[in-house]
């Protein structure tokens, strides 16, 4: 990747590097991505991985060199948390990864080792970059698909052509930018007050008993669930 495309900070800000490996590691996380690319926790599901990184900053805070949750109960929560808010079951065990590597860029960067953080975000944004650029040429090879060709070489080399021409997104130049940026598109408005999201740590709330139609049958609601 190239050096222009990786946010740099001059004044090495430790805690600022661990917020951006936090944000590269959520953005990467693939459950966390689909669960919000097909809104399974509803027109909100942008609002609640927004969510979930402030949730994650309130206890990895930088005050300390020992975060205020430990490993186990983060990936506790974080297990908890895709399912009560996307209706995601995890089964990949990819929350204690999500955890360890959070943990771990913590303790790094408390001791002002930036280095795995840096390799972190530099990987996020090379596989942003990579994922733009299929996403591009799927458009394109769509487009292909419904003209009539009339010559397979002339249609490979306006191909190359337009390939050159793909869209780059506008990458983070700080870590600043990086940081407050949203993981994933814009944060949607609300169209109706809603409760706010469960924080990490905060026991379930109680349930709603069930309600009962005219033929005593309870209705019970539905969840879309997804396993990988």
């Amino acid at each position: 990747m190239s050096a222009q495309n990786h946010p740099t900070n001059t004044n090495v800000n430790p805690y600022l590097e661990f917020q951006a490996g936090v944000t590269a590691t959520l953005r990467s996380w693939s459950a966390l991505s689909t669960a919000v690319q097909h809104e399974w926790g509803g027109s909100e599901s942008t609002s609640k991985a927004e969510d979930l990184r402030t949730n994650i900053f309130t206890f990895f805070d930088g005050s300390s060199p020992n975060p205020k949750m430990t490993q186990e109960e983060l990936e506790d929560n974080l297990l908890s948390y895709m399912e009560e808010e996307f209706g995601v079951v995890l089964e990949d065990n990819s929350e204690r990864e999500i955890a360890e590597l959070i943990c771990r860029m913590y303790q790094q960067c408390g001791r002002g080792e930036c280095e795995l953080v840096r390799e972190v975000v530099a990987n996020s944004i090379k596989a942003d970059e990579q994922l733009t650029r299929q996403n591009f040429k799927s458009l394109i090879q769509s487009g292909n698909a419904s003209m009539d060709d009339s010559s397979e070489e002339e249609d490979g080399e306006g191909q190359d052509a337009e390939m050159e021409g793909a869209p780059e997104e506008k990458q983070p130049t700080s870590l600043e930018e990086y940081v407050h940026r949203t993981l994933f598109g814009s944060p949607s408005k609300p169209k109706k007050e809603l409760p706010p999201p469960r924080q990490l740590g905060e026991p379930e709330p109680q349930k709603p008993q069930p309600q009962l139609d005219d033929d005593g049958f309870a209705v019970v609601p539905t969840r879309k669930g997804y396993r990988r």
